[in-house]
């Protein structure tokens, strides 16, 4: 049996970003997701329907380094001006399940992030 393939942007503290393509096993996004992070997932609020963005919730109390482009990237998407911390990262969304990005997605997520650099 085939393993799907999970496709996400992953935007790091220092600005660069990089897409993401991992085979999953059991189908464990979550998991991914909390290592990519390296902590509990809170999504963060953005105004695009299809996607999600992730960062770690305990990211200030850990003294994670400011993550300046994350924070324009999330307001250009509708999220407002918020103090992000960490590495973000991107994933598709349908209703309330995560989902890999699509190509489209991922294009319009990498146009996004050359405004904010």
């Amino acid at each position: 049996m085939a393993r799907e393939i999970f496709r996400y942007i992953v935007v790091a503290e220092d600005g660069t970003s990089h897409e993401h393509h991992t085979r999953l096993r059991h189908s464990d996004v979550a998991s991914l997701l909390r290592r990519t992070v390296g902590g509990w997932l809170p999504p963060i609020p953005i105004g695009v329907p299809d996607l999600y963005a992730w960062g770690d919730e305990d990211g200030h109390p850990k003294a994670l380094r400011p993550n300046p482009v994350a924070r324009l990237l999330v307001a250009r998407l509708g999220g407002g001006d918020l103090p992000l911390v960490g590495p973000v990262v991107v994933t598709g969304r349908r209703g309330a399940t995560v989902i890999s990005l699509t190509p489209t997605q991922t294009d319009g997520v990498l146009t996004a992030l050359t405004c904010c650099r």
